[in-house]
C-alpha cells in the first residue's frame, strides 16, 4: 500500500485528491497539509512513501517543503503539482529534491500513474512520460451518464434519456468530474474521449 501525503491549501481541491486517491486499491492518503509547517509535522509523524505538494501554499511554498522532506524525511518522494505550466518551476522543483513535477490540467488517472512510477524510483520530467491507463476509472453507469451528457444539454434531458432522478444525475456527474479531475461536463467528455473510455 503507497502511504500519501497531500500537501495543498484549497479545501476542495485537497478533498477531490484525497477521494480519488483513497478509491485506487493499493494507495491510501494518510495525513492531509495546508501550510508548509503542518507538511513538515505530518511528514515526520507519518513518514509517507510520496507526498504531491502544491507550489503554492500558505506559511511558505511548495519548493521549501520538497527540500525539508528531502532531507529530513528521506524515504519521503515528492511530486510537485501546479495550476500554471511554468518552465522556471521545473528547473527549482529538481533542484529542491521532486521526483516529478505536474500541473493539474491533467486527467487523474495521470497523476495516479505518477504516484505509483515515483514510489517504484523513477523520475518523471513531464506528464507526457506518464502512460495514459487504458483501464477506463469510471463505472459502467457512470460511462452511460457521461456518454448522455456529451450528446445531451441538461440534466432534466440526461435524466430523461437514463430513468433517473436529476438528483442522482447530479450525483454521477460530480463524482465523475472528480474521478477525472475536469472543471466541467465538456471537459470530462474531452479526457475520457482522449483515454478512449467512450
Amino acid at each position: 500500500m503507497i502511504s500519501v501525503l497531500l500537501v495543498e491549501d484549497q479545501i476542495a481541491v485537497r478533498e477531490a485528491f484525497k477521494t480519488m486517491i483513497d478509491l485506487q486499491d493499493d494507495m491510501e492518503v494518510v495525513a492531509c497539509a495546508a501550510s508548509a509547517r503542518e507538511a513538515v509535522n505530518l511528514a515526520w509523524v507519518h513518514q509517507p512513501d510520496v507526498a504531491l505538494v502544491d507550489v503554492q501554499i500558505v506559511e511558505g511554498d511548495g519548493f521549501s517543503v520538497v527540500e525539508q522532506l528531502r532531507s529530513s524525511v528521506k524515504n519521503c518522494r515528492c511530486i510537485m503539482l501546479t495550476a500554471f505550466d511554468m518552465p522556471g518551476y521545473v528547473n527549482r522543483a529538481y533542484e529542491r529534491g521532486a521526483w516529478a513535477f505536474l500541473t493539474k490540467t491533467i486527467p487523474f488517472t495521470q497523476i495516479i500513474e505518477a504516484i505509483k512510477q515515483v514510489n517504484a524510483g523513477k523520475h518523471l520530467l513531464s506528464h507526457q512520460e506518464i502512460p495514459d491507463s487504458t483501464h477506463s476509472v469510471l463505472s459502467n453507469r457512470e460511462t452511460e451518464v457521461l456518454q448522455a451528457a456529451a450528446h445531451m444539454g441538461t440534466t432534466a434531458e440526461i435524466a430523461e434519456e437514463l430513468h433517473l432522478s436529476q438528483g442522482t444525475v447530479n450525483n454521477y456527474i460530480s463524482c465523475i468530474l472528480a474521478k477525472l479531475g475536469a472543471g466541467n461536463r465538456a471537459q470530462a467528455v474531452r479526457i475520457a474521449e482522449n483515454n478512449g473510455w467512450l
